[in-house]
């Protein structure tokens, strides 16, 4: 990345993704240029959402919905959330808020039709809807905050998504070869990174990772538990292969990037209707874990094979993200990519919980610099744009 500024800034990601756990909050020093070997993680914690509160957020995120009141106050509701989980990562660091230069707020998503659609009102323009408002969050803090990343990509004829690819070779790239970058979040999403200063990264959503694995793991439990703790379900369980080949008939692994898929595609109905089919083939609850974890790793490695370069392969890749945790998901992965080496992004010293809010801290910076951050051949955007919008907050004219 070819940009500069006349100093360093300590600034904050905030995230929170499709599985709705809560706010990832990443404290960070970002130096005048910064590269793979200087942007320092000063500080990393996950706050989770109430359970009150997570309820109301997956409820407005499915179909169909909730009515506008009710997005209306989330929108605040999610904003003070993120606003307490900004002011206890400040406090974690025996910091004060007036240290903290601006912050990066990618919200909740609630909505995200990059296509479009059809309702029963008509017709549906290609939109995108993250809450957790930024005015609160720059009351609460007094910092700047910028927000709304995923619009102007969408405005510029792209999907929104995915976005860090930007960010994950400020973060990972290597000068002397090809590399990757794989988030497992609810949804994984996978960006190819050639060597320093030269072209042709690219990324994608690959298909789901933890979502469907989560929503098992709570039915399983009763719900007691909100994921398969170090992948300890699946690995008591057999694949049933016959399954698992069906399921990578879905219609999105065939489609060609730039492409990007959420809730709207492998969200509750998807998941019901996956986990009736594992049971009603008699599949015990560890065979159906097995089975499921097996599918979210064959789509990245369907994507891998297929999409990346051959003449030009990753020489590693670095997995970030929940996922990271589950065993089984990291063996079946490394088995159907051997011999390209999956490492945790621990290796190379930042917490795999903690990239993707990192990175929405660095797409901040781009913002106040007038960087363009998206990358067209990852979102489909008809060309490179300046993300997000600007909440100034105390200390504006003086973070310019």
């Amino acid at each position: 990345m070819n940009v500069s500024s006349k100093h360093s800034h300590t600034a904050i990601g905030l995230m929170s993704g499709t599985s709705a756990d809560g706010v990832d909050a990443a404290l960070i020093s970002i130096p005048a240029s910064p590269t793979s070997s200087n942007v320092e993680v000063l500080e990393f914690k996950s706050y989770p959402y109430s359970d009150e509160i997570r309820r109301r957020v997956l409820e407005a995120c499915g179909d169909p919905g909730v009515n506008t009141e009710e997005i209306c106050s989330l929108h605040r509701e999610v904003g003070e959330v993120f606003a307490e989980a900004a002011l206890a990562i400040i406090k974690k660091h025996h910091m004060t808020p007036n240290q903290v230069d601006f912050m990066g707020s990618h919200g909740q998503t609630v909505r995200h039709l990059p296509k479009g659609g059809k309702n029963s009102q008509g017709a549906l323009l290609p939109s995108t809807l993250q809450i957790g408002d930024p005015s609160i969050i720059a009351e609460k803090t007094g910092s700047t905050i910028i927000s709304d990343f995923r619009s102007r990509d969408v405005a510029a004829g792209g999907m929104g998504a995915p976005l860090t690819p930007w960010a994950h070779r400020t973060l990972f790239e290597n000068s002397n070869y090809p590399c990757a970058f794989l988030n497992l979040g609810g949804i994984s999403n996978i960006t190819y990174i050639p060597p320093s200063s030269e072209d042709g990264i690219m990324g994608f959503d690959a298909g789901p990772a933890n979502m469907a694995l989560d929503t098992l793991a709570n039915k399983i439990s009763g719900g007691k538990a909100q994921f398969d703790l170090g992948g300890e379900i699946a690995a008591r369980g057999q694949i049933n292969e016959k399954a698992l080949a069906s399921l990578m008939e879905h219609p999105y692994l065939k489609l060609r990037p730039p492409k990007s898929t959420g809730r709207e595609t492998f969200g509750e109905t998807f998941l019901s209707d996956t986990i009736d089919i594992l049971a009603s083939l008699g599949e015990s609850d560890e065979n159906q874990m097995a089975t499921l974890t097996a599918f979210s790793a064959r789509c990245i490695i369907k994507a891998v094979n297929n999409y990346f370069p051959t003449d030009a392969p990753p020489k590693e890749i670095i997995a970030g993200g929940g996922g990271v945790h589950n065993k089984s998901m990291m063996r079946y992965l490394q088995e159907g990519l051997d011999p390209i080496p999956v490492v945790s992004s621990a290796v190379h010293e930042i917490d795999p919980n903690a990239v993707e809010a990192v990175s929405f801290a660095l797409l901040a910076w781009a913002t106040l610099r007038g960087e363009p951050a998206n990358i067209p051949a990852a979102t489909g955007a008809s060309h490179a744009v300046v993300l997000g919008n600007i909440t100034p907050g105390k200390n504006y004219l003086s973070v310019l």
